[in-house]
C-alpha cells in the first residue's frame, strides 16, 4: 500500500486509534539490523514491543484494558537531493498479548 506521509500521520493521530487520549503507548526497539541496498537506499529491520493502555476515565488513574504487540518493523529510507527521507514502513505482528484488541476504539488490534 503506498500511503502518503500526510495520510499516515492522519491515522495514527485519530482518535479511535493512538490520537485517543485515553490511550498511553510506549514502543520498545530491540534488535536492530541495517542493510545498505545502494548509496541512495537503506533498510532497516527491527524487533519491536509495542505497550498500551487504555484508562478507564479522563482522571487517567484506574488502567481499564491493556494491550502488547510484539513483532518486527522495517523501515525504509531513500536519499533524496542528498538528505536521508523516510520512505516506508512495514510491520509483521508475530503476536499479542492481554486484551490488545479492546484497548482501541477503531478498527487498530481487530482482525478484520
Amino acid at each position: 500500500m503506498d500511503l502518503p506521509s500526510e495520510k499516515f500521520v492522519e491515522m495514527m493521530a485519530d482518535p479511535l486509534f493512538l490520537g485517543d487520549p485515553l490511550v498511553e503507548s510506549q514502543h520498545f526497539i530491540g534488535a536492530t539490523k541495517w542493510e545498505r541496498v545502494s548509496d541512495e537506499e537503506i533498510i532497516s529491520h527491527h524487533q519491536s514491543r509495542a505497550a498500551h493502555q487504555r484508562f478507564a476515565d479522563d482522571t487517567r488513574t484506574t488502567v481499564a484494558v491493556k494491550g502488547h504487540g510484539h513483532g518486527t518493523v522495517t523501515t525504509f529510507f531513500k536519499k533524496i537531493d542528498g538528505v536521508w527521507k523516510w520512505a516506508g514502513i512495514r510491520t509483521k505482528v508475530i503476536w499479542n498479548e492481554y486484551d490488545f484488541e479492546n484497548v482501541f476504539r477503531g478498527a487498530a488490534g481487530k482482525n478484520m
